[in-house]
């Protein structure tokens, strides 16, 4: 049974969470909180994550970042619970109901290679890049550098960060002459809170030669 993991709160919306996911040969591994979820998830095996949507209103600066992290390596899902509409979700595809997204984000997780975070916590590195959106060419890059990086992705310091859920080329210049694909899971805009603006990305498809450079950088 593949497991994921869930930071949620306790009562029927968890009850809700657990019926669902068990119905989809998934067991549940509970937190009550992003900070509880990091520190699990640090020697704990997964597949994906589900976050609790009251869960992220009532975080901490320290847990955003922390959430960033998590989003950045795993196949995760943010979902909200109550038994008026049931499940809703922020997820690839607003048109799809909650249901239908957490069907899509279970099939994600199938094709993700199963891992804990304690390879894949970011070091602070920072790399000189250039990053620009699918839609532009290299002409458009904008220079930037990271903050933290891992083998599972990083977090690009600008302030103009491009949407979630949106693919940007990044050239990781000390590294390597290619650019890599990185989908952008999370942003955070300049002014909006006392933390670094940017934006935190997964890398898509690296490249084995890449994540061993990486790697070595990394001493992992």
């Amino acid at each position: 049974m593949m497991q994921l993991a869930i930071a949620s709160r306790t009562g029927d919306a968890l009850d809700a969470y657990k019926q669902f996911f068990q119905r989809h040969d998934a067991n549940l591994i509970h937190a009550l909180s992003i900070s509880e979820l990091f520190k699990k998830l640090y020697d704990t095996t997964i597949s994906g994550v589900i976050i609790d949507l009251p869960l992220v209103l009532k975080s901490t600066d320290t847990e955003r970042i922390w959430l960033g992290i998590i989003e950045g390596i795993f196949p995760s899902i943010r979902v909200n619970w109550n038994p008026d509409v049931g499940f809703r979700t922020l997820y690839h595809n607003i048109s799809k109901s909650g249901e239908e997204n957490q069907i899509a984000f279970i099939e994600d997780c199938h094709n993700f290679k199963p891992r804990a975070l304690r390879k894949d916590v970011r070091q602070e590195i920072h790399f000189n890049v250039l990053f620009w959106s699918m839609e532009e060419t290299a002409e458009k890059a904008q220079r930037a550098y990271t903050l933290n990086i891992s083998p599972g992705g990083l977090f690009v310091c600008t302030c103009y960060p491009y949407s979630q859920n949106s693919f940007v080329w990044v050239h990781l210049r000390e590294l390597d002459q290619q650019p890599v694909k990185v989908l952008v899971k999370w942003k955070l805009a300049w002014g909006e809170a006392m933390c670094v603006p940017g934006f935190g990305g997964s890398f898509s498809d690296l490249e084995p030669a890449l994540t061993e450079k990486l790697e070595k950088v990394l001493k992992l």
